[in-house]
């Protein structure tokens, strides 16, 4: 199943993909948070890159809870499943943005070009978390969008 998989913030959405036999997670764009202009550029998206589910990180704290923008991010999600009539789950991305930092270091990507690329190397740990879960428990996809 070919996933996108968003890591959404109120001012960019970090964008990432899994190949169809969900095994790679790559890192793909990151996109201004414009609303309603990016949730149908990101439907676009969707559609000409063959997606056929929808994974929105949601913000959490180290308790488990869920932080004051997490239902931004359902919110967001939600709204994009509805317009692609694509199945939606959500994924912890608490600690992506670190992970994905120290990805990008070993990668040898320097400090000052990191910046650019953080979000969607955050949306693909989030991504790929997800699809290791996802292999170990066989977990199904969720029904189309709300």
């Amino acid at each position: 199943m070919r996933w996108m998989a968003l890591d959404h913030g109120t001012k960019k959405i970090g964008i990432a993909f899994s190949d169809e036999l969900e095994i790679l997670a790559s890192p793909f764009e990151v996109w201004p948070q414009l609303g309603d202009v990016t949730l149908i550029k990101l439907a676009n998206l969707a559609k000409d890159e063959g997606v056929q589910a929808l994974l929105v990180g949601l913000p959490r704290h180290k308790d488990g809870a869920e932080s004051g923008t997490a239902p931004l991010a359902r919110a967001f999600g939600e709204a994009l499943a509805l317009l692609t009539s694509l199945p939606l789950r959500f994924g912890d991305e608490h600690l992506s943005s670190m992970e994905a930092d120290r990805l990008l270091g070993e990668r040898g990507v320097r400090p000052k070009d990191r910046k650019a690329k953080l979000d969607a190397a955050a949306a693909a740990v989030i991504l790929n978390d997800f699809i290791q879960d996802r292999r170990a428990t066989k977990v199904p996809v969720a029904e189309p969008g709300p």
